[in-house]
């Protein structure tokens, strides 16, 4: 830590900074996004969200919009924190030049953010939960297991999301966007082969148990969804090699396995951690589950690309 003086101790520089007017426009701003993207999903999902928040008091649905509200402001973090340049507007003197550039940036890259999560919704429905329909298990069956899952996948996106828009630019928008895209269609790859890994080490049936409203299957593997775009999304922060992140995709499996591997021996050694979301439906088991992979990739994000 730097030392620390009294004319830093008392400085009143760093206090009127909070005051910045432009950050109160960005605030502004993210409330605005925030609302949009809800509006977004009203208009992309085919029941009423107010109905079955308030009327029907669904609590799939809240944990499903929840995921998806901390995803835009996941993408919002990410895309507040870094000077994403757009085309310069001609006929502006350069403060409100700079100024405007990050108001459109912000606002582009947003939306653009939020229009990948709803494809995530769809591809979670269509390729990851694909056995059932999630709108069914969300709005008949109330299923929280499914939300949960969706969040999750809402989650973990966003954080590919935000690593992808972080750091330098190429200097052309479209390149930048493609490169977006690319970063989004391999994270939701990656989603998906590992769902089949993880089913290959579960002893239970994954999509019989969430269908079966089994909540703690969802949460289990909702949350290690998460991690899963976390540890990736590290990777990309400070890496852009495609075979880089193969490789790292394929260790980030590997120690998620053996970190599940380490709950059911020594956290849980009573009883197997499969029977525990299977058997006896313990979301507590589950959350135990999740809790250490988020864990563990916090930690191996700072240690391999910090």
């Amino acid at each position: 830590m730097d030392t620390i003086t009294l004319s830093d101790f008392f400085g009143i520089e760093d206090a009127t900074a909070l005051l910045d007017p432009s950050s109160f426009v960005f605030l502004a701003l993210s409330i605005l996004i925030l609302w949009i993207g809800k509006m977004v999903n009203d208009f992309c999902t085919p029941y009423s969200l107010g109905e079955e928040l308030t009327s029907k008091d669904n609590k799939a649905i809240a944990v499903s919009f929840s995921g998806y509200m901390l995803a835009i402001s996941i993408i919002l973090w990410g895309v507040l924190r870094q000077d994403i340049p757009v085309e310069d507007l001609p006929n502006v003197n350069p403060g409100k030049r700079l100024f405007l550039r990050d108001i459109g940036a912000t606002l582009l890259w947003s939306l653009f953010g939020i229009a990948l999560l709803q494809v995530a919704r769809i591809i979670n429905d269509k390729v990851l939960l694909r056995r059932f329909s999630n709108v069914k298990e969300l709005v008949e069956d109330q299923n929280i297991g499914t939300g949960t899952v969706q969040a999750g996948a809402y989650i973990g996106s966003a954080f590919m999301i935000q690593a992808a828009t972080y750091g330098e630019t190429s200097g052309s928008l479209v390149r930048d966007i493609l490169v977006t895209l690319a970063y989004f269609v391999v994270s939701q790859l990656a989603f998906v082969l590992f769902a089949m890994v993880y089913q290959k080490l579960s002893a239970y049936d994954l999509h019989d148990e969430i269908e079966r409203d089994n909540a703690a299957a969802g949460l289990g593997f909702g949350i290690t969804l998460s991690a899963v775009g976390i540890i990736l999304s590290s990777y990309i922060v400070s890496s852009s090699s495609i075979l880089g992140l193969a490789l790292w995709f394929v260790i980030c499996v590997f120690l998620l396995s053996v970190c599940r591997f380490a709950i059911d021996r020594f956290i849980l050694p009573g009883s197997p951690l499969d029977d525990e979301i299977s058997k006896d439906r313990n979301w507590g088991a589950a959350l135990i589950e999740g809790a250490a992979a988020i864990g563990l990739a916090l930690i191996l994000s700072t240690l391999f690309h910090s």
